[in-house]
Protein backbone atom coordinates (compact mmCIF):
# COMPACT_ATOMS: atom_id res chain seq x y z
CA UNK A 1 0.00 0.00 0.00
CA UNK A 2 2.88 2.44 1.08
CA UNK A 3 4.89 2.09 -1.87
CA UNK A 4 1.49 2.33 -4.39
CA UNK A 5 0.53 5.71 -2.58
CA UNK A 6 4.26 6.85 -2.67
CA UNK A 7 4.71 5.80 -6.95
CA UNK A 8 1.49 8.22 -7.12
CA UNK A 9 3.01 10.99 -5.45
CA UNK A 10 5.83 10.47 -7.32
CA UNK A 11 4.46 10.41 -10.85
CA UNK A 12 1.40 13.16 -10.06
CA UNK A 13 4.31 15.79 -8.44
CA UNK A 14 6.24 14.93 -11.47
CA UNK A 15 3.88 15.64 -13.29
CA UNK A 16 2.98 19.27 -11.73
CA UNK A 17 6.41 20.35 -11.35
CA UNK A 18 6.84 19.93 -15.37
CA UNK A 19 4.05 21.81 -16.09
CA UNK A 20 4.51 24.57 -13.55
CA UNK A 21 8.17 25.21 -14.29
CA UNK A 22 7.50 25.88 -18.08
CA UNK A 23 4.65 27.85 -16.92
CA UNK A 24 7.31 30.17 -14.68
CA UNK A 25 10.22 29.75 -16.51
CA UNK A 26 9.89 27.86 -20.00
CA UNK A 27 6.77 30.75 -21.27
CA UNK A 28 9.23 33.44 -20.23
CA UNK A 29 12.17 32.14 -22.30
CA UNK A 30 9.74 32.14 -25.42
CA UNK A 31 7.87 35.54 -24.74
CA UNK A 32 11.20 37.20 -24.41
CA UNK A 33 12.88 35.94 -27.73
CA UNK A 34 9.44 36.65 -29.13
CA UNK A 35 9.83 40.60 -28.32
CA UNK A 36 7.72 40.83 -24.90
CA UNK A 37 8.82 44.16 -23.02
CA UNK A 38 9.39 43.49 -19.53
CA UNK A 39 6.29 44.49 -18.50
CA UNK A 40 4.71 41.64 -19.95
CA UNK A 41 7.13 39.54 -18.41
CA UNK A 42 6.15 40.98 -15.04
CA UNK A 43 2.53 39.99 -15.65
CA UNK A 44 3.46 36.46 -16.13
CA UNK A 45 4.46 36.75 -12.08
CA UNK A 46 0.87 38.04 -11.47
CA UNK A 47 -0.36 35.27 -13.11
CA UNK A 48 0.99 32.87 -11.23
CA UNK A 49 -0.56 34.39 -7.95
CA UNK A 50 -3.45 32.02 -7.88
CA UNK A 51 -0.75 29.07 -7.09
CA UNK A 52 0.40 30.60 -4.10
CA UNK A 53 -3.66 31.36 -2.80
CA UNK A 54 -4.28 28.20 -3.51
CA UNK A 55 -5.44 28.10 0.48
CA UNK A 56 -8.36 30.33 0.22
CA UNK A 57 -10.15 27.23 -1.59
CA UNK A 58 -8.31 24.70 0.02
CA UNK A 59 -11.65 23.71 2.41
CA UNK A 60 -13.68 23.43 -0.62
CA UNK A 61 -11.18 20.18 -1.29
CA UNK A 62 -11.44 18.86 2.09
CA UNK A 63 -15.28 19.63 2.70
CA UNK A 64 -16.53 18.23 -1.30
CA UNK A 65 -16.49 14.37 -1.13
CA UNK A 66 -17.72 11.64 -3.89
CA UNK A 67 -19.51 8.79 -2.54
CA UNK A 68 -17.49 5.51 -2.98
CA UNK A 69 -14.33 7.01 -4.29
CA UNK A 70 -10.91 7.99 -2.65
CA UNK A 71 -11.50 11.83 -1.58
CA UNK A 72 -8.83 13.19 -3.08
CA UNK A 73 -9.10 11.15 -6.89
CA UNK A 74 -11.37 13.79 -8.33
CA UNK A 75 -9.24 16.39 -8.28
CA UNK A 76 -6.68 15.12 -8.67
CA UNK A 77 -7.66 13.59 -12.32
CA UNK A 78 -9.99 16.23 -12.72
CA UNK A 79 -7.13 18.97 -12.24
CA UNK A 80 -4.66 16.48 -14.52
CA UNK A 81 -7.51 16.52 -17.37
CA UNK A 82 -7.44 20.87 -17.13
CA UNK A 83 -4.36 20.98 -17.50
CA UNK A 84 -4.23 18.53 -20.90
CA UNK A 85 -6.94 21.06 -21.85
CA UNK A 86 -5.28 24.49 -21.01
CA UNK A 87 -1.78 22.75 -22.98
CA UNK A 88 -4.33 22.46 -26.07
CA UNK A 89 -5.19 26.00 -26.19
CA UNK A 90 -1.68 26.94 -25.42
CA UNK A 91 -0.97 25.02 -28.74
CA UNK A 92 -3.04 27.55 -30.80
CA UNK A 93 -1.22 30.56 -29.55
CA UNK A 94 2.26 32.18 -30.66
CA UNK A 95 4.31 33.95 -28.09
CA UNK A 96 4.69 36.84 -30.69
CA UNK A 97 0.90 37.17 -32.19
CA UNK A 98 -0.82 36.46 -28.48
CA UNK A 99 0.81 36.77 -25.76
CA UNK A 100 -2.13 38.12 -24.08
CA UNK A 101 -3.38 34.67 -24.87
CA UNK A 102 -0.90 32.84 -23.19
CA UNK A 103 -1.02 35.04 -20.07
CA UNK A 104 -4.68 33.88 -19.20
CA UNK A 105 -3.53 30.65 -19.73
CA UNK A 106 -0.95 30.62 -17.35
CA UNK A 107 -3.16 31.97 -14.66
CA UNK A 108 -5.71 29.57 -15.85
CA UNK A 109 -3.36 27.13 -15.55
CA UNK A 110 -1.53 28.17 -12.11
CA UNK A 111 -5.63 28.00 -10.45
CA UNK A 112 -5.56 24.05 -11.57
CA UNK A 113 -2.03 23.32 -10.97
CA UNK A 114 -2.59 25.02 -7.11
CA UNK A 115 -5.80 23.03 -6.65
CA UNK A 116 -4.16 20.00 -7.74
CA UNK A 117 -0.87 20.69 -5.28
CA UNK A 118 -3.48 20.88 -2.45
CA UNK A 119 -5.11 17.97 -2.73
CA UNK A 120 -1.67 15.87 -3.66
CA UNK A 121 -1.03 17.37 -0.03
CA UNK A 122 -4.04 16.01 1.61
CA UNK A 123 -3.15 12.31 -0.09
CA UNK A 124 0.14 12.54 1.30
CA UNK A 125 -1.14 13.12 4.88
CA UNK A 126 -4.22 10.34 4.45
CA UNK A 127 -2.84 8.05 2.18
CA UNK A 128 0.25 7.05 4.40
CA UNK A 129 0.95 6.42 8.00
CA UNK A 130 2.35 8.54 9.97
CA UNK A 131 5.79 7.17 10.06
CA UNK A 132 6.20 7.13 6.06
CA UNK A 133 5.28 10.83 5.94
CA UNK A 134 9.18 11.87 5.54
CA UNK A 135 8.83 9.38 2.48
CA UNK A 136 6.12 11.17 1.31
CA UNK A 137 7.98 14.67 1.93
CA UNK A 138 11.43 13.56 0.41
CA UNK A 139 9.67 11.59 -2.81
CA UNK A 140 7.58 14.79 -3.52
CA UNK A 141 10.18 17.17 -3.28
CA UNK A 142 12.36 14.67 -5.45
CA UNK A 143 9.85 14.57 -8.32
CA UNK A 144 9.37 18.10 -8.39
CA UNK A 145 13.44 19.13 -8.87
CA UNK A 146 13.47 15.81 -11.29
CA UNK A 147 10.76 17.51 -13.07
CA UNK A 148 13.07 20.34 -13.65
CA UNK A 149 15.56 18.74 -14.69
CA UNK A 150 13.80 16.90 -17.39
CA UNK A 151 12.13 19.68 -18.45
CA UNK A 152 15.57 22.38 -19.02
CA UNK A 153 17.91 19.49 -19.72
CA UNK A 154 15.80 17.89 -22.63
CA UNK A 155 12.66 19.90 -23.45
CA UNK A 156 14.04 23.38 -23.50
CA UNK A 157 17.76 22.44 -24.62
CA UNK A 158 17.11 19.95 -26.58
CA UNK A 159 13.28 21.26 -28.42
CA UNK A 160 13.50 24.95 -27.80
CA UNK A 161 15.10 25.71 -30.96
CA UNK A 162 11.88 23.91 -32.98
CA UNK A 163 9.98 26.24 -31.61
CA UNK A 164 6.85 27.43 -29.40
CA UNK A 165 4.16 24.61 -30.98
CA UNK A 166 6.88 21.37 -30.63
CA UNK A 167 7.69 22.12 -26.76
CA UNK A 168 3.86 22.64 -26.21
CA UNK A 169 3.16 19.48 -27.85
CA UNK A 170 6.00 17.47 -25.90
CA UNK A 171 4.36 18.91 -22.70
CA UNK A 172 0.86 18.18 -23.92
CA UNK A 173 1.64 14.31 -25.00
CA UNK A 174 3.53 14.01 -21.55
CA UNK A 175 0.88 15.41 -19.29
CA UNK A 176 -1.67 13.39 -21.37
CA UNK A 177 0.33 9.59 -20.68
CA UNK A 178 0.15 11.00 -16.84
CA UNK A 179 -3.50 11.40 -16.76
CA UNK A 180 -4.00 7.91 -18.37
CA UNK A 181 -1.69 6.59 -15.64
CA UNK A 182 -3.58 8.18 -13.03
CA UNK A 183 -6.99 7.19 -14.41
CA UNK A 184 -6.18 3.47 -14.47
CA UNK A 185 -3.03 2.54 -13.23
CA UNK A 186 -2.64 4.53 -9.69
CA UNK A 187 -3.56 4.21 -6.76
CA UNK A 188 -4.96 7.23 -4.87
CA UNK A 189 -5.74 5.91 -1.64
CA UNK A 190 -8.32 4.16 0.18
CA UNK A 191 -12.04 5.25 0.41
CA UNK A 192 -12.00 7.27 3.91
CA UNK A 193 -14.03 9.04 5.86
CA UNK A 194 -12.90 12.00 8.26
CA UNK A 195 -14.88 12.53 11.22
CA UNK A 196 -14.95 16.03 10.70
CA UNK A 197 -14.53 18.74 7.78
CA UNK A 198 -12.77 22.06 7.88
CA UNK A 199 -15.28 25.10 7.89
CA UNK A 200 -15.21 27.19 4.78
CA UNK A 201 -13.07 29.89 6.88
CA UNK A 202 -10.64 27.70 8.50
CA UNK A 203 -7.94 28.37 5.98
CA UNK A 204 -5.77 29.96 8.52
CA UNK A 205 -6.71 27.40 11.92
CA UNK A 206 -3.42 25.96 11.78
CA UNK A 207 -1.59 28.38 12.58
CA UNK A 208 -3.66 28.87 15.68
CA UNK A 209 -1.78 26.14 17.65
CA UNK A 210 1.69 26.55 18.87
CA UNK A 211 3.68 24.08 17.30
CA UNK A 212 2.98 25.10 13.69
CA UNK A 213 3.31 28.48 14.36
CA UNK A 214 6.64 27.80 16.35
CA UNK A 215 7.63 25.90 13.17
CA UNK A 216 6.97 28.41 10.55
CA UNK A 217 9.04 31.23 12.39
CA UNK A 218 12.05 28.46 12.81
CA UNK A 219 11.67 27.24 9.09
CA UNK A 220 11.68 31.41 7.83
CA UNK A 221 14.69 32.05 10.25
CA UNK A 222 16.81 29.10 9.60
CA UNK A 223 16.09 29.54 5.53
CA UNK A 224 16.27 32.92 5.21
CA UNK A 225 20.59 32.97 4.92
CA UNK A 226 20.38 30.49 1.80
CA UNK A 227 17.18 32.06 0.22
CA UNK A 228 18.41 34.83 -1.28
CA UNK A 229 20.59 33.28 -3.44
CA UNK A 230 17.86 30.84 -4.54
CA UNK A 231 15.26 33.48 -5.27
CA UNK A 232 17.46 35.62 -7.42
CA UNK A 233 20.46 33.10 -9.14
CA UNK A 234 19.48 34.03 -12.52
CA UNK A 235 20.18 37.56 -11.19
CA UNK A 236 23.45 36.56 -9.19
CA UNK A 237 24.74 34.36 -12.27
CA UNK A 238 24.81 37.19 -14.89
CA UNK A 239 26.32 39.20 -12.50
CA UNK A 240 28.87 36.93 -11.90
CA UNK A 241 29.54 36.78 -15.54
CA UNK A 242 27.41 34.02 -16.51
CA UNK A 243 25.99 33.96 -20.28
CA UNK A 244 22.09 32.87 -20.52
CA UNK A 245 23.24 29.44 -21.26
CA UNK A 246 25.49 29.10 -19.30
CA UNK A 247 23.11 30.45 -16.09
CA UNK A 248 20.42 28.10 -17.17
CA UNK A 249 22.99 25.44 -17.18
CA UNK A 250 23.95 25.99 -13.90
CA UNK A 251 20.87 27.45 -12.37
CA UNK A 252 18.11 25.42 -13.79
CA UNK A 253 19.46 22.01 -15.08
CA UNK A 254 22.19 21.72 -12.51
CA UNK A 255 20.67 23.34 -9.72
CA UNK A 256 17.47 21.65 -10.48
CA UNK A 257 19.27 18.10 -10.10
CA UNK A 258 21.34 19.30 -6.56
CA UNK A 259 17.78 20.20 -5.71
CA UNK A 260 16.91 16.27 -6.22
CA UNK A 261 19.44 15.16 -4.00
CA UNK A 262 18.44 17.37 -1.16
CA UNK A 263 15.83 16.10 -1.26
CA UNK A 264 16.59 12.31 -2.04
CA UNK A 265 19.36 12.30 1.26
CA UNK A 266 17.41 14.00 3.21
CA UNK A 267 15.25 10.71 3.80
CA UNK A 268 17.92 8.62 5.50
CA UNK A 269 19.02 11.56 7.61
CA UNK A 270 15.44 12.25 8.95
CA UNK A 271 15.47 8.15 9.43
CA UNK A 272 18.43 8.06 11.45
CA UNK A 273 18.45 11.32 13.29
CA UNK A 274 15.02 12.96 12.84
CA UNK A 275 13.59 15.62 10.66
CA UNK A 276 14.15 18.64 13.76
CA UNK A 277 17.93 17.59 13.68
CA UNK A 278 17.72 18.08 9.88
CA UNK A 279 16.30 21.33 9.79
CA UNK A 280 19.71 22.40 12.44
CA UNK A 281 21.84 20.85 10.46
CA UNK A 282 20.72 22.80 7.22
CA UNK A 283 20.59 25.96 9.26
CA UNK A 284 24.01 25.64 10.60
CA UNK A 285 25.57 24.84 6.95
CA UNK A 286 23.44 27.87 5.11
CA UNK A 287 25.01 29.94 7.84
CA UNK A 288 28.84 28.48 7.05
CA UNK A 289 27.90 29.20 2.98
CA UNK A 290 26.19 32.67 3.70
CA UNK A 291 29.41 33.89 5.81
CA UNK A 292 31.58 32.40 3.10
CA UNK A 293 30.20 34.13 0.12
CA UNK A 294 29.85 37.40 2.06
CA UNK A 295 33.58 36.89 2.39
CA UNK A 296 34.37 35.75 -0.86
CA UNK A 297 32.37 38.79 -2.57
CA UNK A 298 33.81 41.79 -0.21
CA UNK A 299 35.83 43.15 -2.82
CA UNK A 300 33.95 42.20 -6.12
CA UNK A 301 32.03 38.84 -7.59
CA UNK A 302 33.80 35.73 -7.11
CA UNK A 303 32.23 33.72 -9.93
CA UNK A 304 33.17 30.68 -7.91
CA UNK A 305 31.38 31.33 -4.91
CA UNK A 306 28.13 32.24 -6.23
CA UNK A 307 28.10 29.45 -8.32
CA UNK A 308 29.03 27.16 -5.82
CA UNK A 309 26.32 29.07 -3.11
CA UNK A 310 23.60 28.94 -5.95
CA UNK A 311 24.00 25.13 -6.32
CA UNK A 312 24.23 24.77 -2.67
CA UNK A 313 20.48 27.01 -2.12
CA UNK A 314 18.81 24.59 -4.15
CA UNK A 315 19.93 21.23 -2.23
CA UNK A 316 19.13 23.16 0.79
CA UNK A 317 16.12 24.39 0.27
CA UNK A 318 14.83 21.14 -1.21
CA UNK A 319 16.56 19.48 1.87
CA UNK A 320 14.64 22.26 4.30
CA UNK A 321 11.03 21.70 2.66
CA UNK A 322 11.36 17.66 3.10
CA UNK A 323 12.13 18.22 7.04
CA UNK A 324 9.70 20.62 7.30
CA UNK A 325 7.30 18.71 5.79
CA UNK A 326 7.56 15.84 7.94
CA UNK A 327 7.25 17.74 10.43
CA UNK A 328 4.35 19.09 9.80
CA UNK A 329 2.59 16.23 8.17
CA UNK A 330 2.21 14.91 11.74
CA UNK A 331 0.26 18.29 12.60
CA UNK A 332 -2.47 18.14 10.63
CA UNK A 333 -5.79 17.26 11.69
CA UNK A 334 -7.55 14.62 10.30
CA UNK A 335 -10.61 15.66 7.56
CA UNK A 336 -8.61 18.73 7.17
CA UNK A 337 -5.29 17.68 5.62
CA UNK A 338 -5.74 19.35 2.36
CA UNK A 339 -6.45 22.69 3.73
CA UNK A 340 -3.71 22.98 6.65
CA UNK A 341 -0.92 21.77 4.57
CA UNK A 342 -1.98 24.14 2.08
CA UNK A 343 -2.55 27.28 4.16
CA UNK A 344 0.97 26.35 5.87
CA UNK A 345 3.23 25.62 2.36
CA UNK A 346 1.56 28.79 0.71
CA UNK A 347 1.90 31.66 3.28
CA UNK A 348 5.21 29.77 3.45
CA UNK A 349 5.97 30.74 0.03
CA UNK A 350 4.26 34.36 0.40
CA UNK A 351 6.94 35.29 3.28
CA UNK A 352 9.81 33.85 1.16
CA UNK A 353 8.51 35.81 -1.91
CA UNK A 354 8.54 38.74 -0.12
CA UNK A 355 11.96 38.38 1.45
CA UNK A 356 13.10 37.30 -2.15
CA UNK A 357 11.85 40.44 -3.36
CA UNK A 358 13.05 42.77 -1.07
CA UNK A 359 16.42 41.24 -1.47
CA UNK A 360 16.40 41.19 -5.07
CA UNK A 361 15.48 45.30 -4.48
CA UNK A 362 18.36 46.04 -2.19
CA UNK A 363 21.20 44.52 -3.99
CA UNK A 364 22.01 47.32 -5.98
CA UNK A 365 22.29 49.65 -3.22
CA UNK A 366 23.36 47.35 0.14
CA UNK A 367 25.15 45.17 -2.03
CA UNK A 368 25.97 41.60 -1.94
CA UNK A 369 28.51 40.99 1.18
CA UNK A 370 26.18 42.62 3.54
CA UNK A 371 22.99 41.02 2.51
CA UNK A 372 24.36 37.77 3.23
CA UNK A 373 25.93 38.53 6.46
CA UNK A 374 22.91 39.82 7.66
CA UNK A 375 20.84 36.85 6.73
CA UNK A 376 23.25 34.74 8.36
CA UNK A 377 23.16 37.12 11.79
CA UNK A 378 19.25 36.30 11.19
CA UNK A 379 19.89 32.34 10.49
CA UNK A 380 22.22 32.10 13.52
CA UNK A 381 19.32 33.63 16.10
CA UNK A 382 16.95 30.69 13.87
CA UNK A 383 19.38 28.10 14.64
CA UNK A 384 19.84 29.09 18.68
CA UNK A 385 16.17 29.17 18.74
CA UNK A 386 15.61 25.87 17.09
CA UNK A 387 18.09 24.23 19.50
CA UNK A 388 16.36 25.43 22.81
CA UNK A 389 13.12 24.25 21.52
CA UNK A 390 14.41 20.84 20.39
CA UNK A 391 12.47 19.12 23.29
CA UNK A 392 9.45 20.30 21.75
CA UNK A 393 9.86 18.59 18.48
CA UNK A 394 11.97 15.46 19.32
CA UNK A 395 9.77 13.42 22.07
CA UNK A 396 11.84 9.96 22.21
CA UNK A 397 11.08 7.17 19.91
CA UNK A 398 9.94 9.86 17.02
CA UNK A 399 12.09 10.06 14.32
CA UNK A 400 10.45 12.93 12.65
CA UNK A 401 9.49 14.31 16.24
CA UNK A 402 6.08 15.60 17.43
CA UNK A 403 4.26 15.65 20.60
CA UNK A 404 1.03 15.64 18.37
CA UNK A 405 -0.40 12.52 16.53
CA UNK A 406 -3.22 12.66 13.87
CA UNK A 407 -6.14 10.95 15.01
CA UNK A 408 -6.09 8.15 12.49
CA UNK A 409 -9.37 8.20 10.51
CA UNK A 410 -12.01 5.68 9.52
CA UNK A 411 -11.02 4.21 6.47
CA UNK A 412 -13.43 1.17 4.58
Amino acid sequence: MTMRVLTTIAVMFFACGFVAQFALQGVTLFLRSAGAPSSMLGLLYVAAIPYTLRFVWAPLIDRVRVKNQPRFRPWIIGCQAAICVLLAVMLLTDPAETPRAILIAVASMMFVLGTQLTALGGLIAEGLDAEDYHKGASVQGAASALAGFVLGAFVLFLLGDLGWQVVVATLLAVSTALLLAAMFFLDVGQIVTPDERPSWLSQLSIFGRPQPRLLFLLSVLISISILFPYASKSVLLVDAGFSVSQGGLIGIVAGNLFAFLGAYLAKPFIERFGAFNLLIAIGLCNIAFALGLAFLVRDGINTIGIAVVVLWSSFAVFATFTANRSIILRLCRPGRQATEMASFTSVEAMIFLALAGAGISALDQVGLAPLMLGSALISIGGVALAMSQRDKFQPLGSRTGVHEKAQEPSKT
